[in-house]
């Protein structure tokens, strides 16, 4: 680094202190405890799910255990506005995190496996709720110029609960302990929303608005994403195409009463890709889709195609979440152009590692998947902190509750059809019938090749970003 670019960033970082007061630094802890909890939660579940199915038996309904979770997730984090305009964000903050306690230890106490799905399904909603309020908080507490060290340090949240609550939950499943495993996020649950009550300053409540609820649009969404859900669990592709139209009818109709309603569910524009905020929601969306295929069926094709242990195919996927939480916490210390350049890169480096990944996965080696996988996590987090950035600078007077919590709603939408998309392909490339070495090539194949659409697509949006001029990290923008 030259004499000249090391002075610059000395000066960057020192503007960067001396924005961030002891009252910031407290409340960035209040951010990632809170972002903490959910994520633990997610991590050790998975890790334990078939532990309880083994005890408690409903094998049946052993996907439904997520479904159940990701609808309640969307239908908490979209919903999350009408408690905020309500009550205010740190006691949102408070009320989710006592909906998230109370799904955990019905967790913990659920004798069959129907009630241990409703349980999931209100963990999903106090876990929905918390995220979502936790980009409210970043956007009401935090200066503009705070918000993508913020955004970075919600990756690390979740880079953190990657790593430690497979091993947690793997230590505790086998003992026989899985309700511990449950037990356990209690304290960490109640940590969080007591720093989140101490440490948040009061902001000003806002007034109780007259206009009836939006439940009638919450339902349509929480019908839209069940159908999205839902496909995974059948076996027929005329029920799977049923209920993909009937997502796309439920969640267009919701749209459409939402854009001319007086109590919006979603900012203004939203699907616009004329303006920034736009063209941030539907890099969100493309971003987050792109961790799917890896997510779901990675850990399955490496074992199939290359005899990888169980262990070390998922360690190999966690690999990815690491590399994304280390390029946040890197890119966020960029700003101006630098930081619009990132926005760009993180797209054209996902599609590499879904090219070196098409090109590799089916002969190896295995030094390729690898830096192929690192390369798309990477790419993810060069971009992530940013465009999320975007959209909170984006927001109209009066949608910075619906804004904020668009991020999390968009992403965990992405994922959900995404998961189902997966499903559809691999299927279709004959890996639901059996597990042989040529399916898992040809569904790898087509996983991979299919989903490099997302980021071109994303480069696309990215490029035309850069062409409206601005910080791509910084400042209040319109959408």
């Amino acid at each position: 680094m030259s004499a000249r670019r090391r002075s610059a960033t000395d000066a960057e970082d020192a503007s960067w202190s001396a924005l961030l007061t002891a009252q910031h630094r407290l409340s960035a802890a209040a951010v990632l405890l809170s972002i903490l909890s959910p994520a633990f939660s997610a991590f050790v579940t998975a890790t334990v799910l078939p532990s309880v199915v083994a005890e408690i038996g409903g094998l049946a309904l052993y996907a439904w255990a997520s479904t159940a979770y990701a609808v309640a997730s969307i239908l908490g984090s979209a919903g999350c506005v009408i408690v905020v305009r309500r009550a205010g964000t740190p006691a949102t903050l408070i009320i989710a995190a006592g909906v998230l306690l109370g799904g955990t230890s019905a967790c913990a106490l659920a004798p069959t496996m129907p009630l241990f799905v409703v349980a999931r399904g209100l963990q999903g909603l106090g876990a929905g709720m918390m995220i979502a309020a936790v980009h409210g908080v970043i956007r009401e507490v935090f200066p503009a110029v705070l918000w993508p060290r913020l955004l970075a340090t919600v990756s690390a949240a979740w880079g953190i609960a990657a790593m430690s609550g497979p091993a947690v939950g793997g230590f505790l499943a086998a003992r026989g302990a899985w309700r511990a495993a449950f037990w356990i996020m209690a304290p960490l649950i109640v940590v969080a929303a007591a720093t989140t009550w101490h440490i948040l300053p009061r902001v000003s409540r806002p007034a109780a608005d007259p206009a009836r609820e939006p439940l009638g649009r919450l339902a349509l969404l929480c019908a839209g994403v069940l159908c999205v859900a839902s496909v995974a669990n059948v076996a027929s592709a005329g029920a799977r195409g049923a209920l993909l139209v009937g997502a796309a009818a439920a969640i267009a109709l919701m749209l459409r009463s939402d854009g001319t309603a007086a109590v919006r569910l979603f900012p203004a524009n939203m699907l616009s890709l004329r303006g920034r905020g736009g063209k941030g929601f539907w890099m969100i969306f493309c971003v987050a889709i792109c961790t799917t295929p890896g997510g779901v069926y990675l850990p399955l094709l490496l074992q199939v195609l290359h005899g990888i242990p169980p262990a070390a195919a998922g360690y190999l996927y966690a690999a990815q979440s690491l590399a994304w939480t280390a390029a946040s916490l890197v890119g966020a210390r960029l700003s101006g152009g630098s930081a619009s350049r990132a926005v760009t890169l993180g797209p054209i480096m996902i599609g590499t590692g879904f090219a070196g990944l098409l090109l590799t996965l089916a002969e190896g080696p295995m030094m390729a998947i690898t830096l192929s996988v690192i390369l798309i996590g990477t790419g993810i987090g060069a971009c992530w902190a940013h465009v999320g950035s975007i959209v909170l600078g984006s927001a109209r007077e009066g949608e910075g509750a619906t804004t904020a919590s668009l991020i999390p709603t968009t992403q965990t939408f992405a994922v959900s059809l995404g998961a189902a998309l997966c499903g559809i392909i691999a299927n279709a490339a004959g890996l639901s019938t059996a597990a042989t070495r040529s399916a898992a090539a040809t569904a790898g194949g087509w996983l991979f090749g299919v989903f490099l659409l997302a980021p071109v697509a994303a480069l696309i949006i990215a490029t035309r970003l850069q062409a409206t001029g601005g910080d791509a990290g910084h400042g209040r923008g319109v959408s």
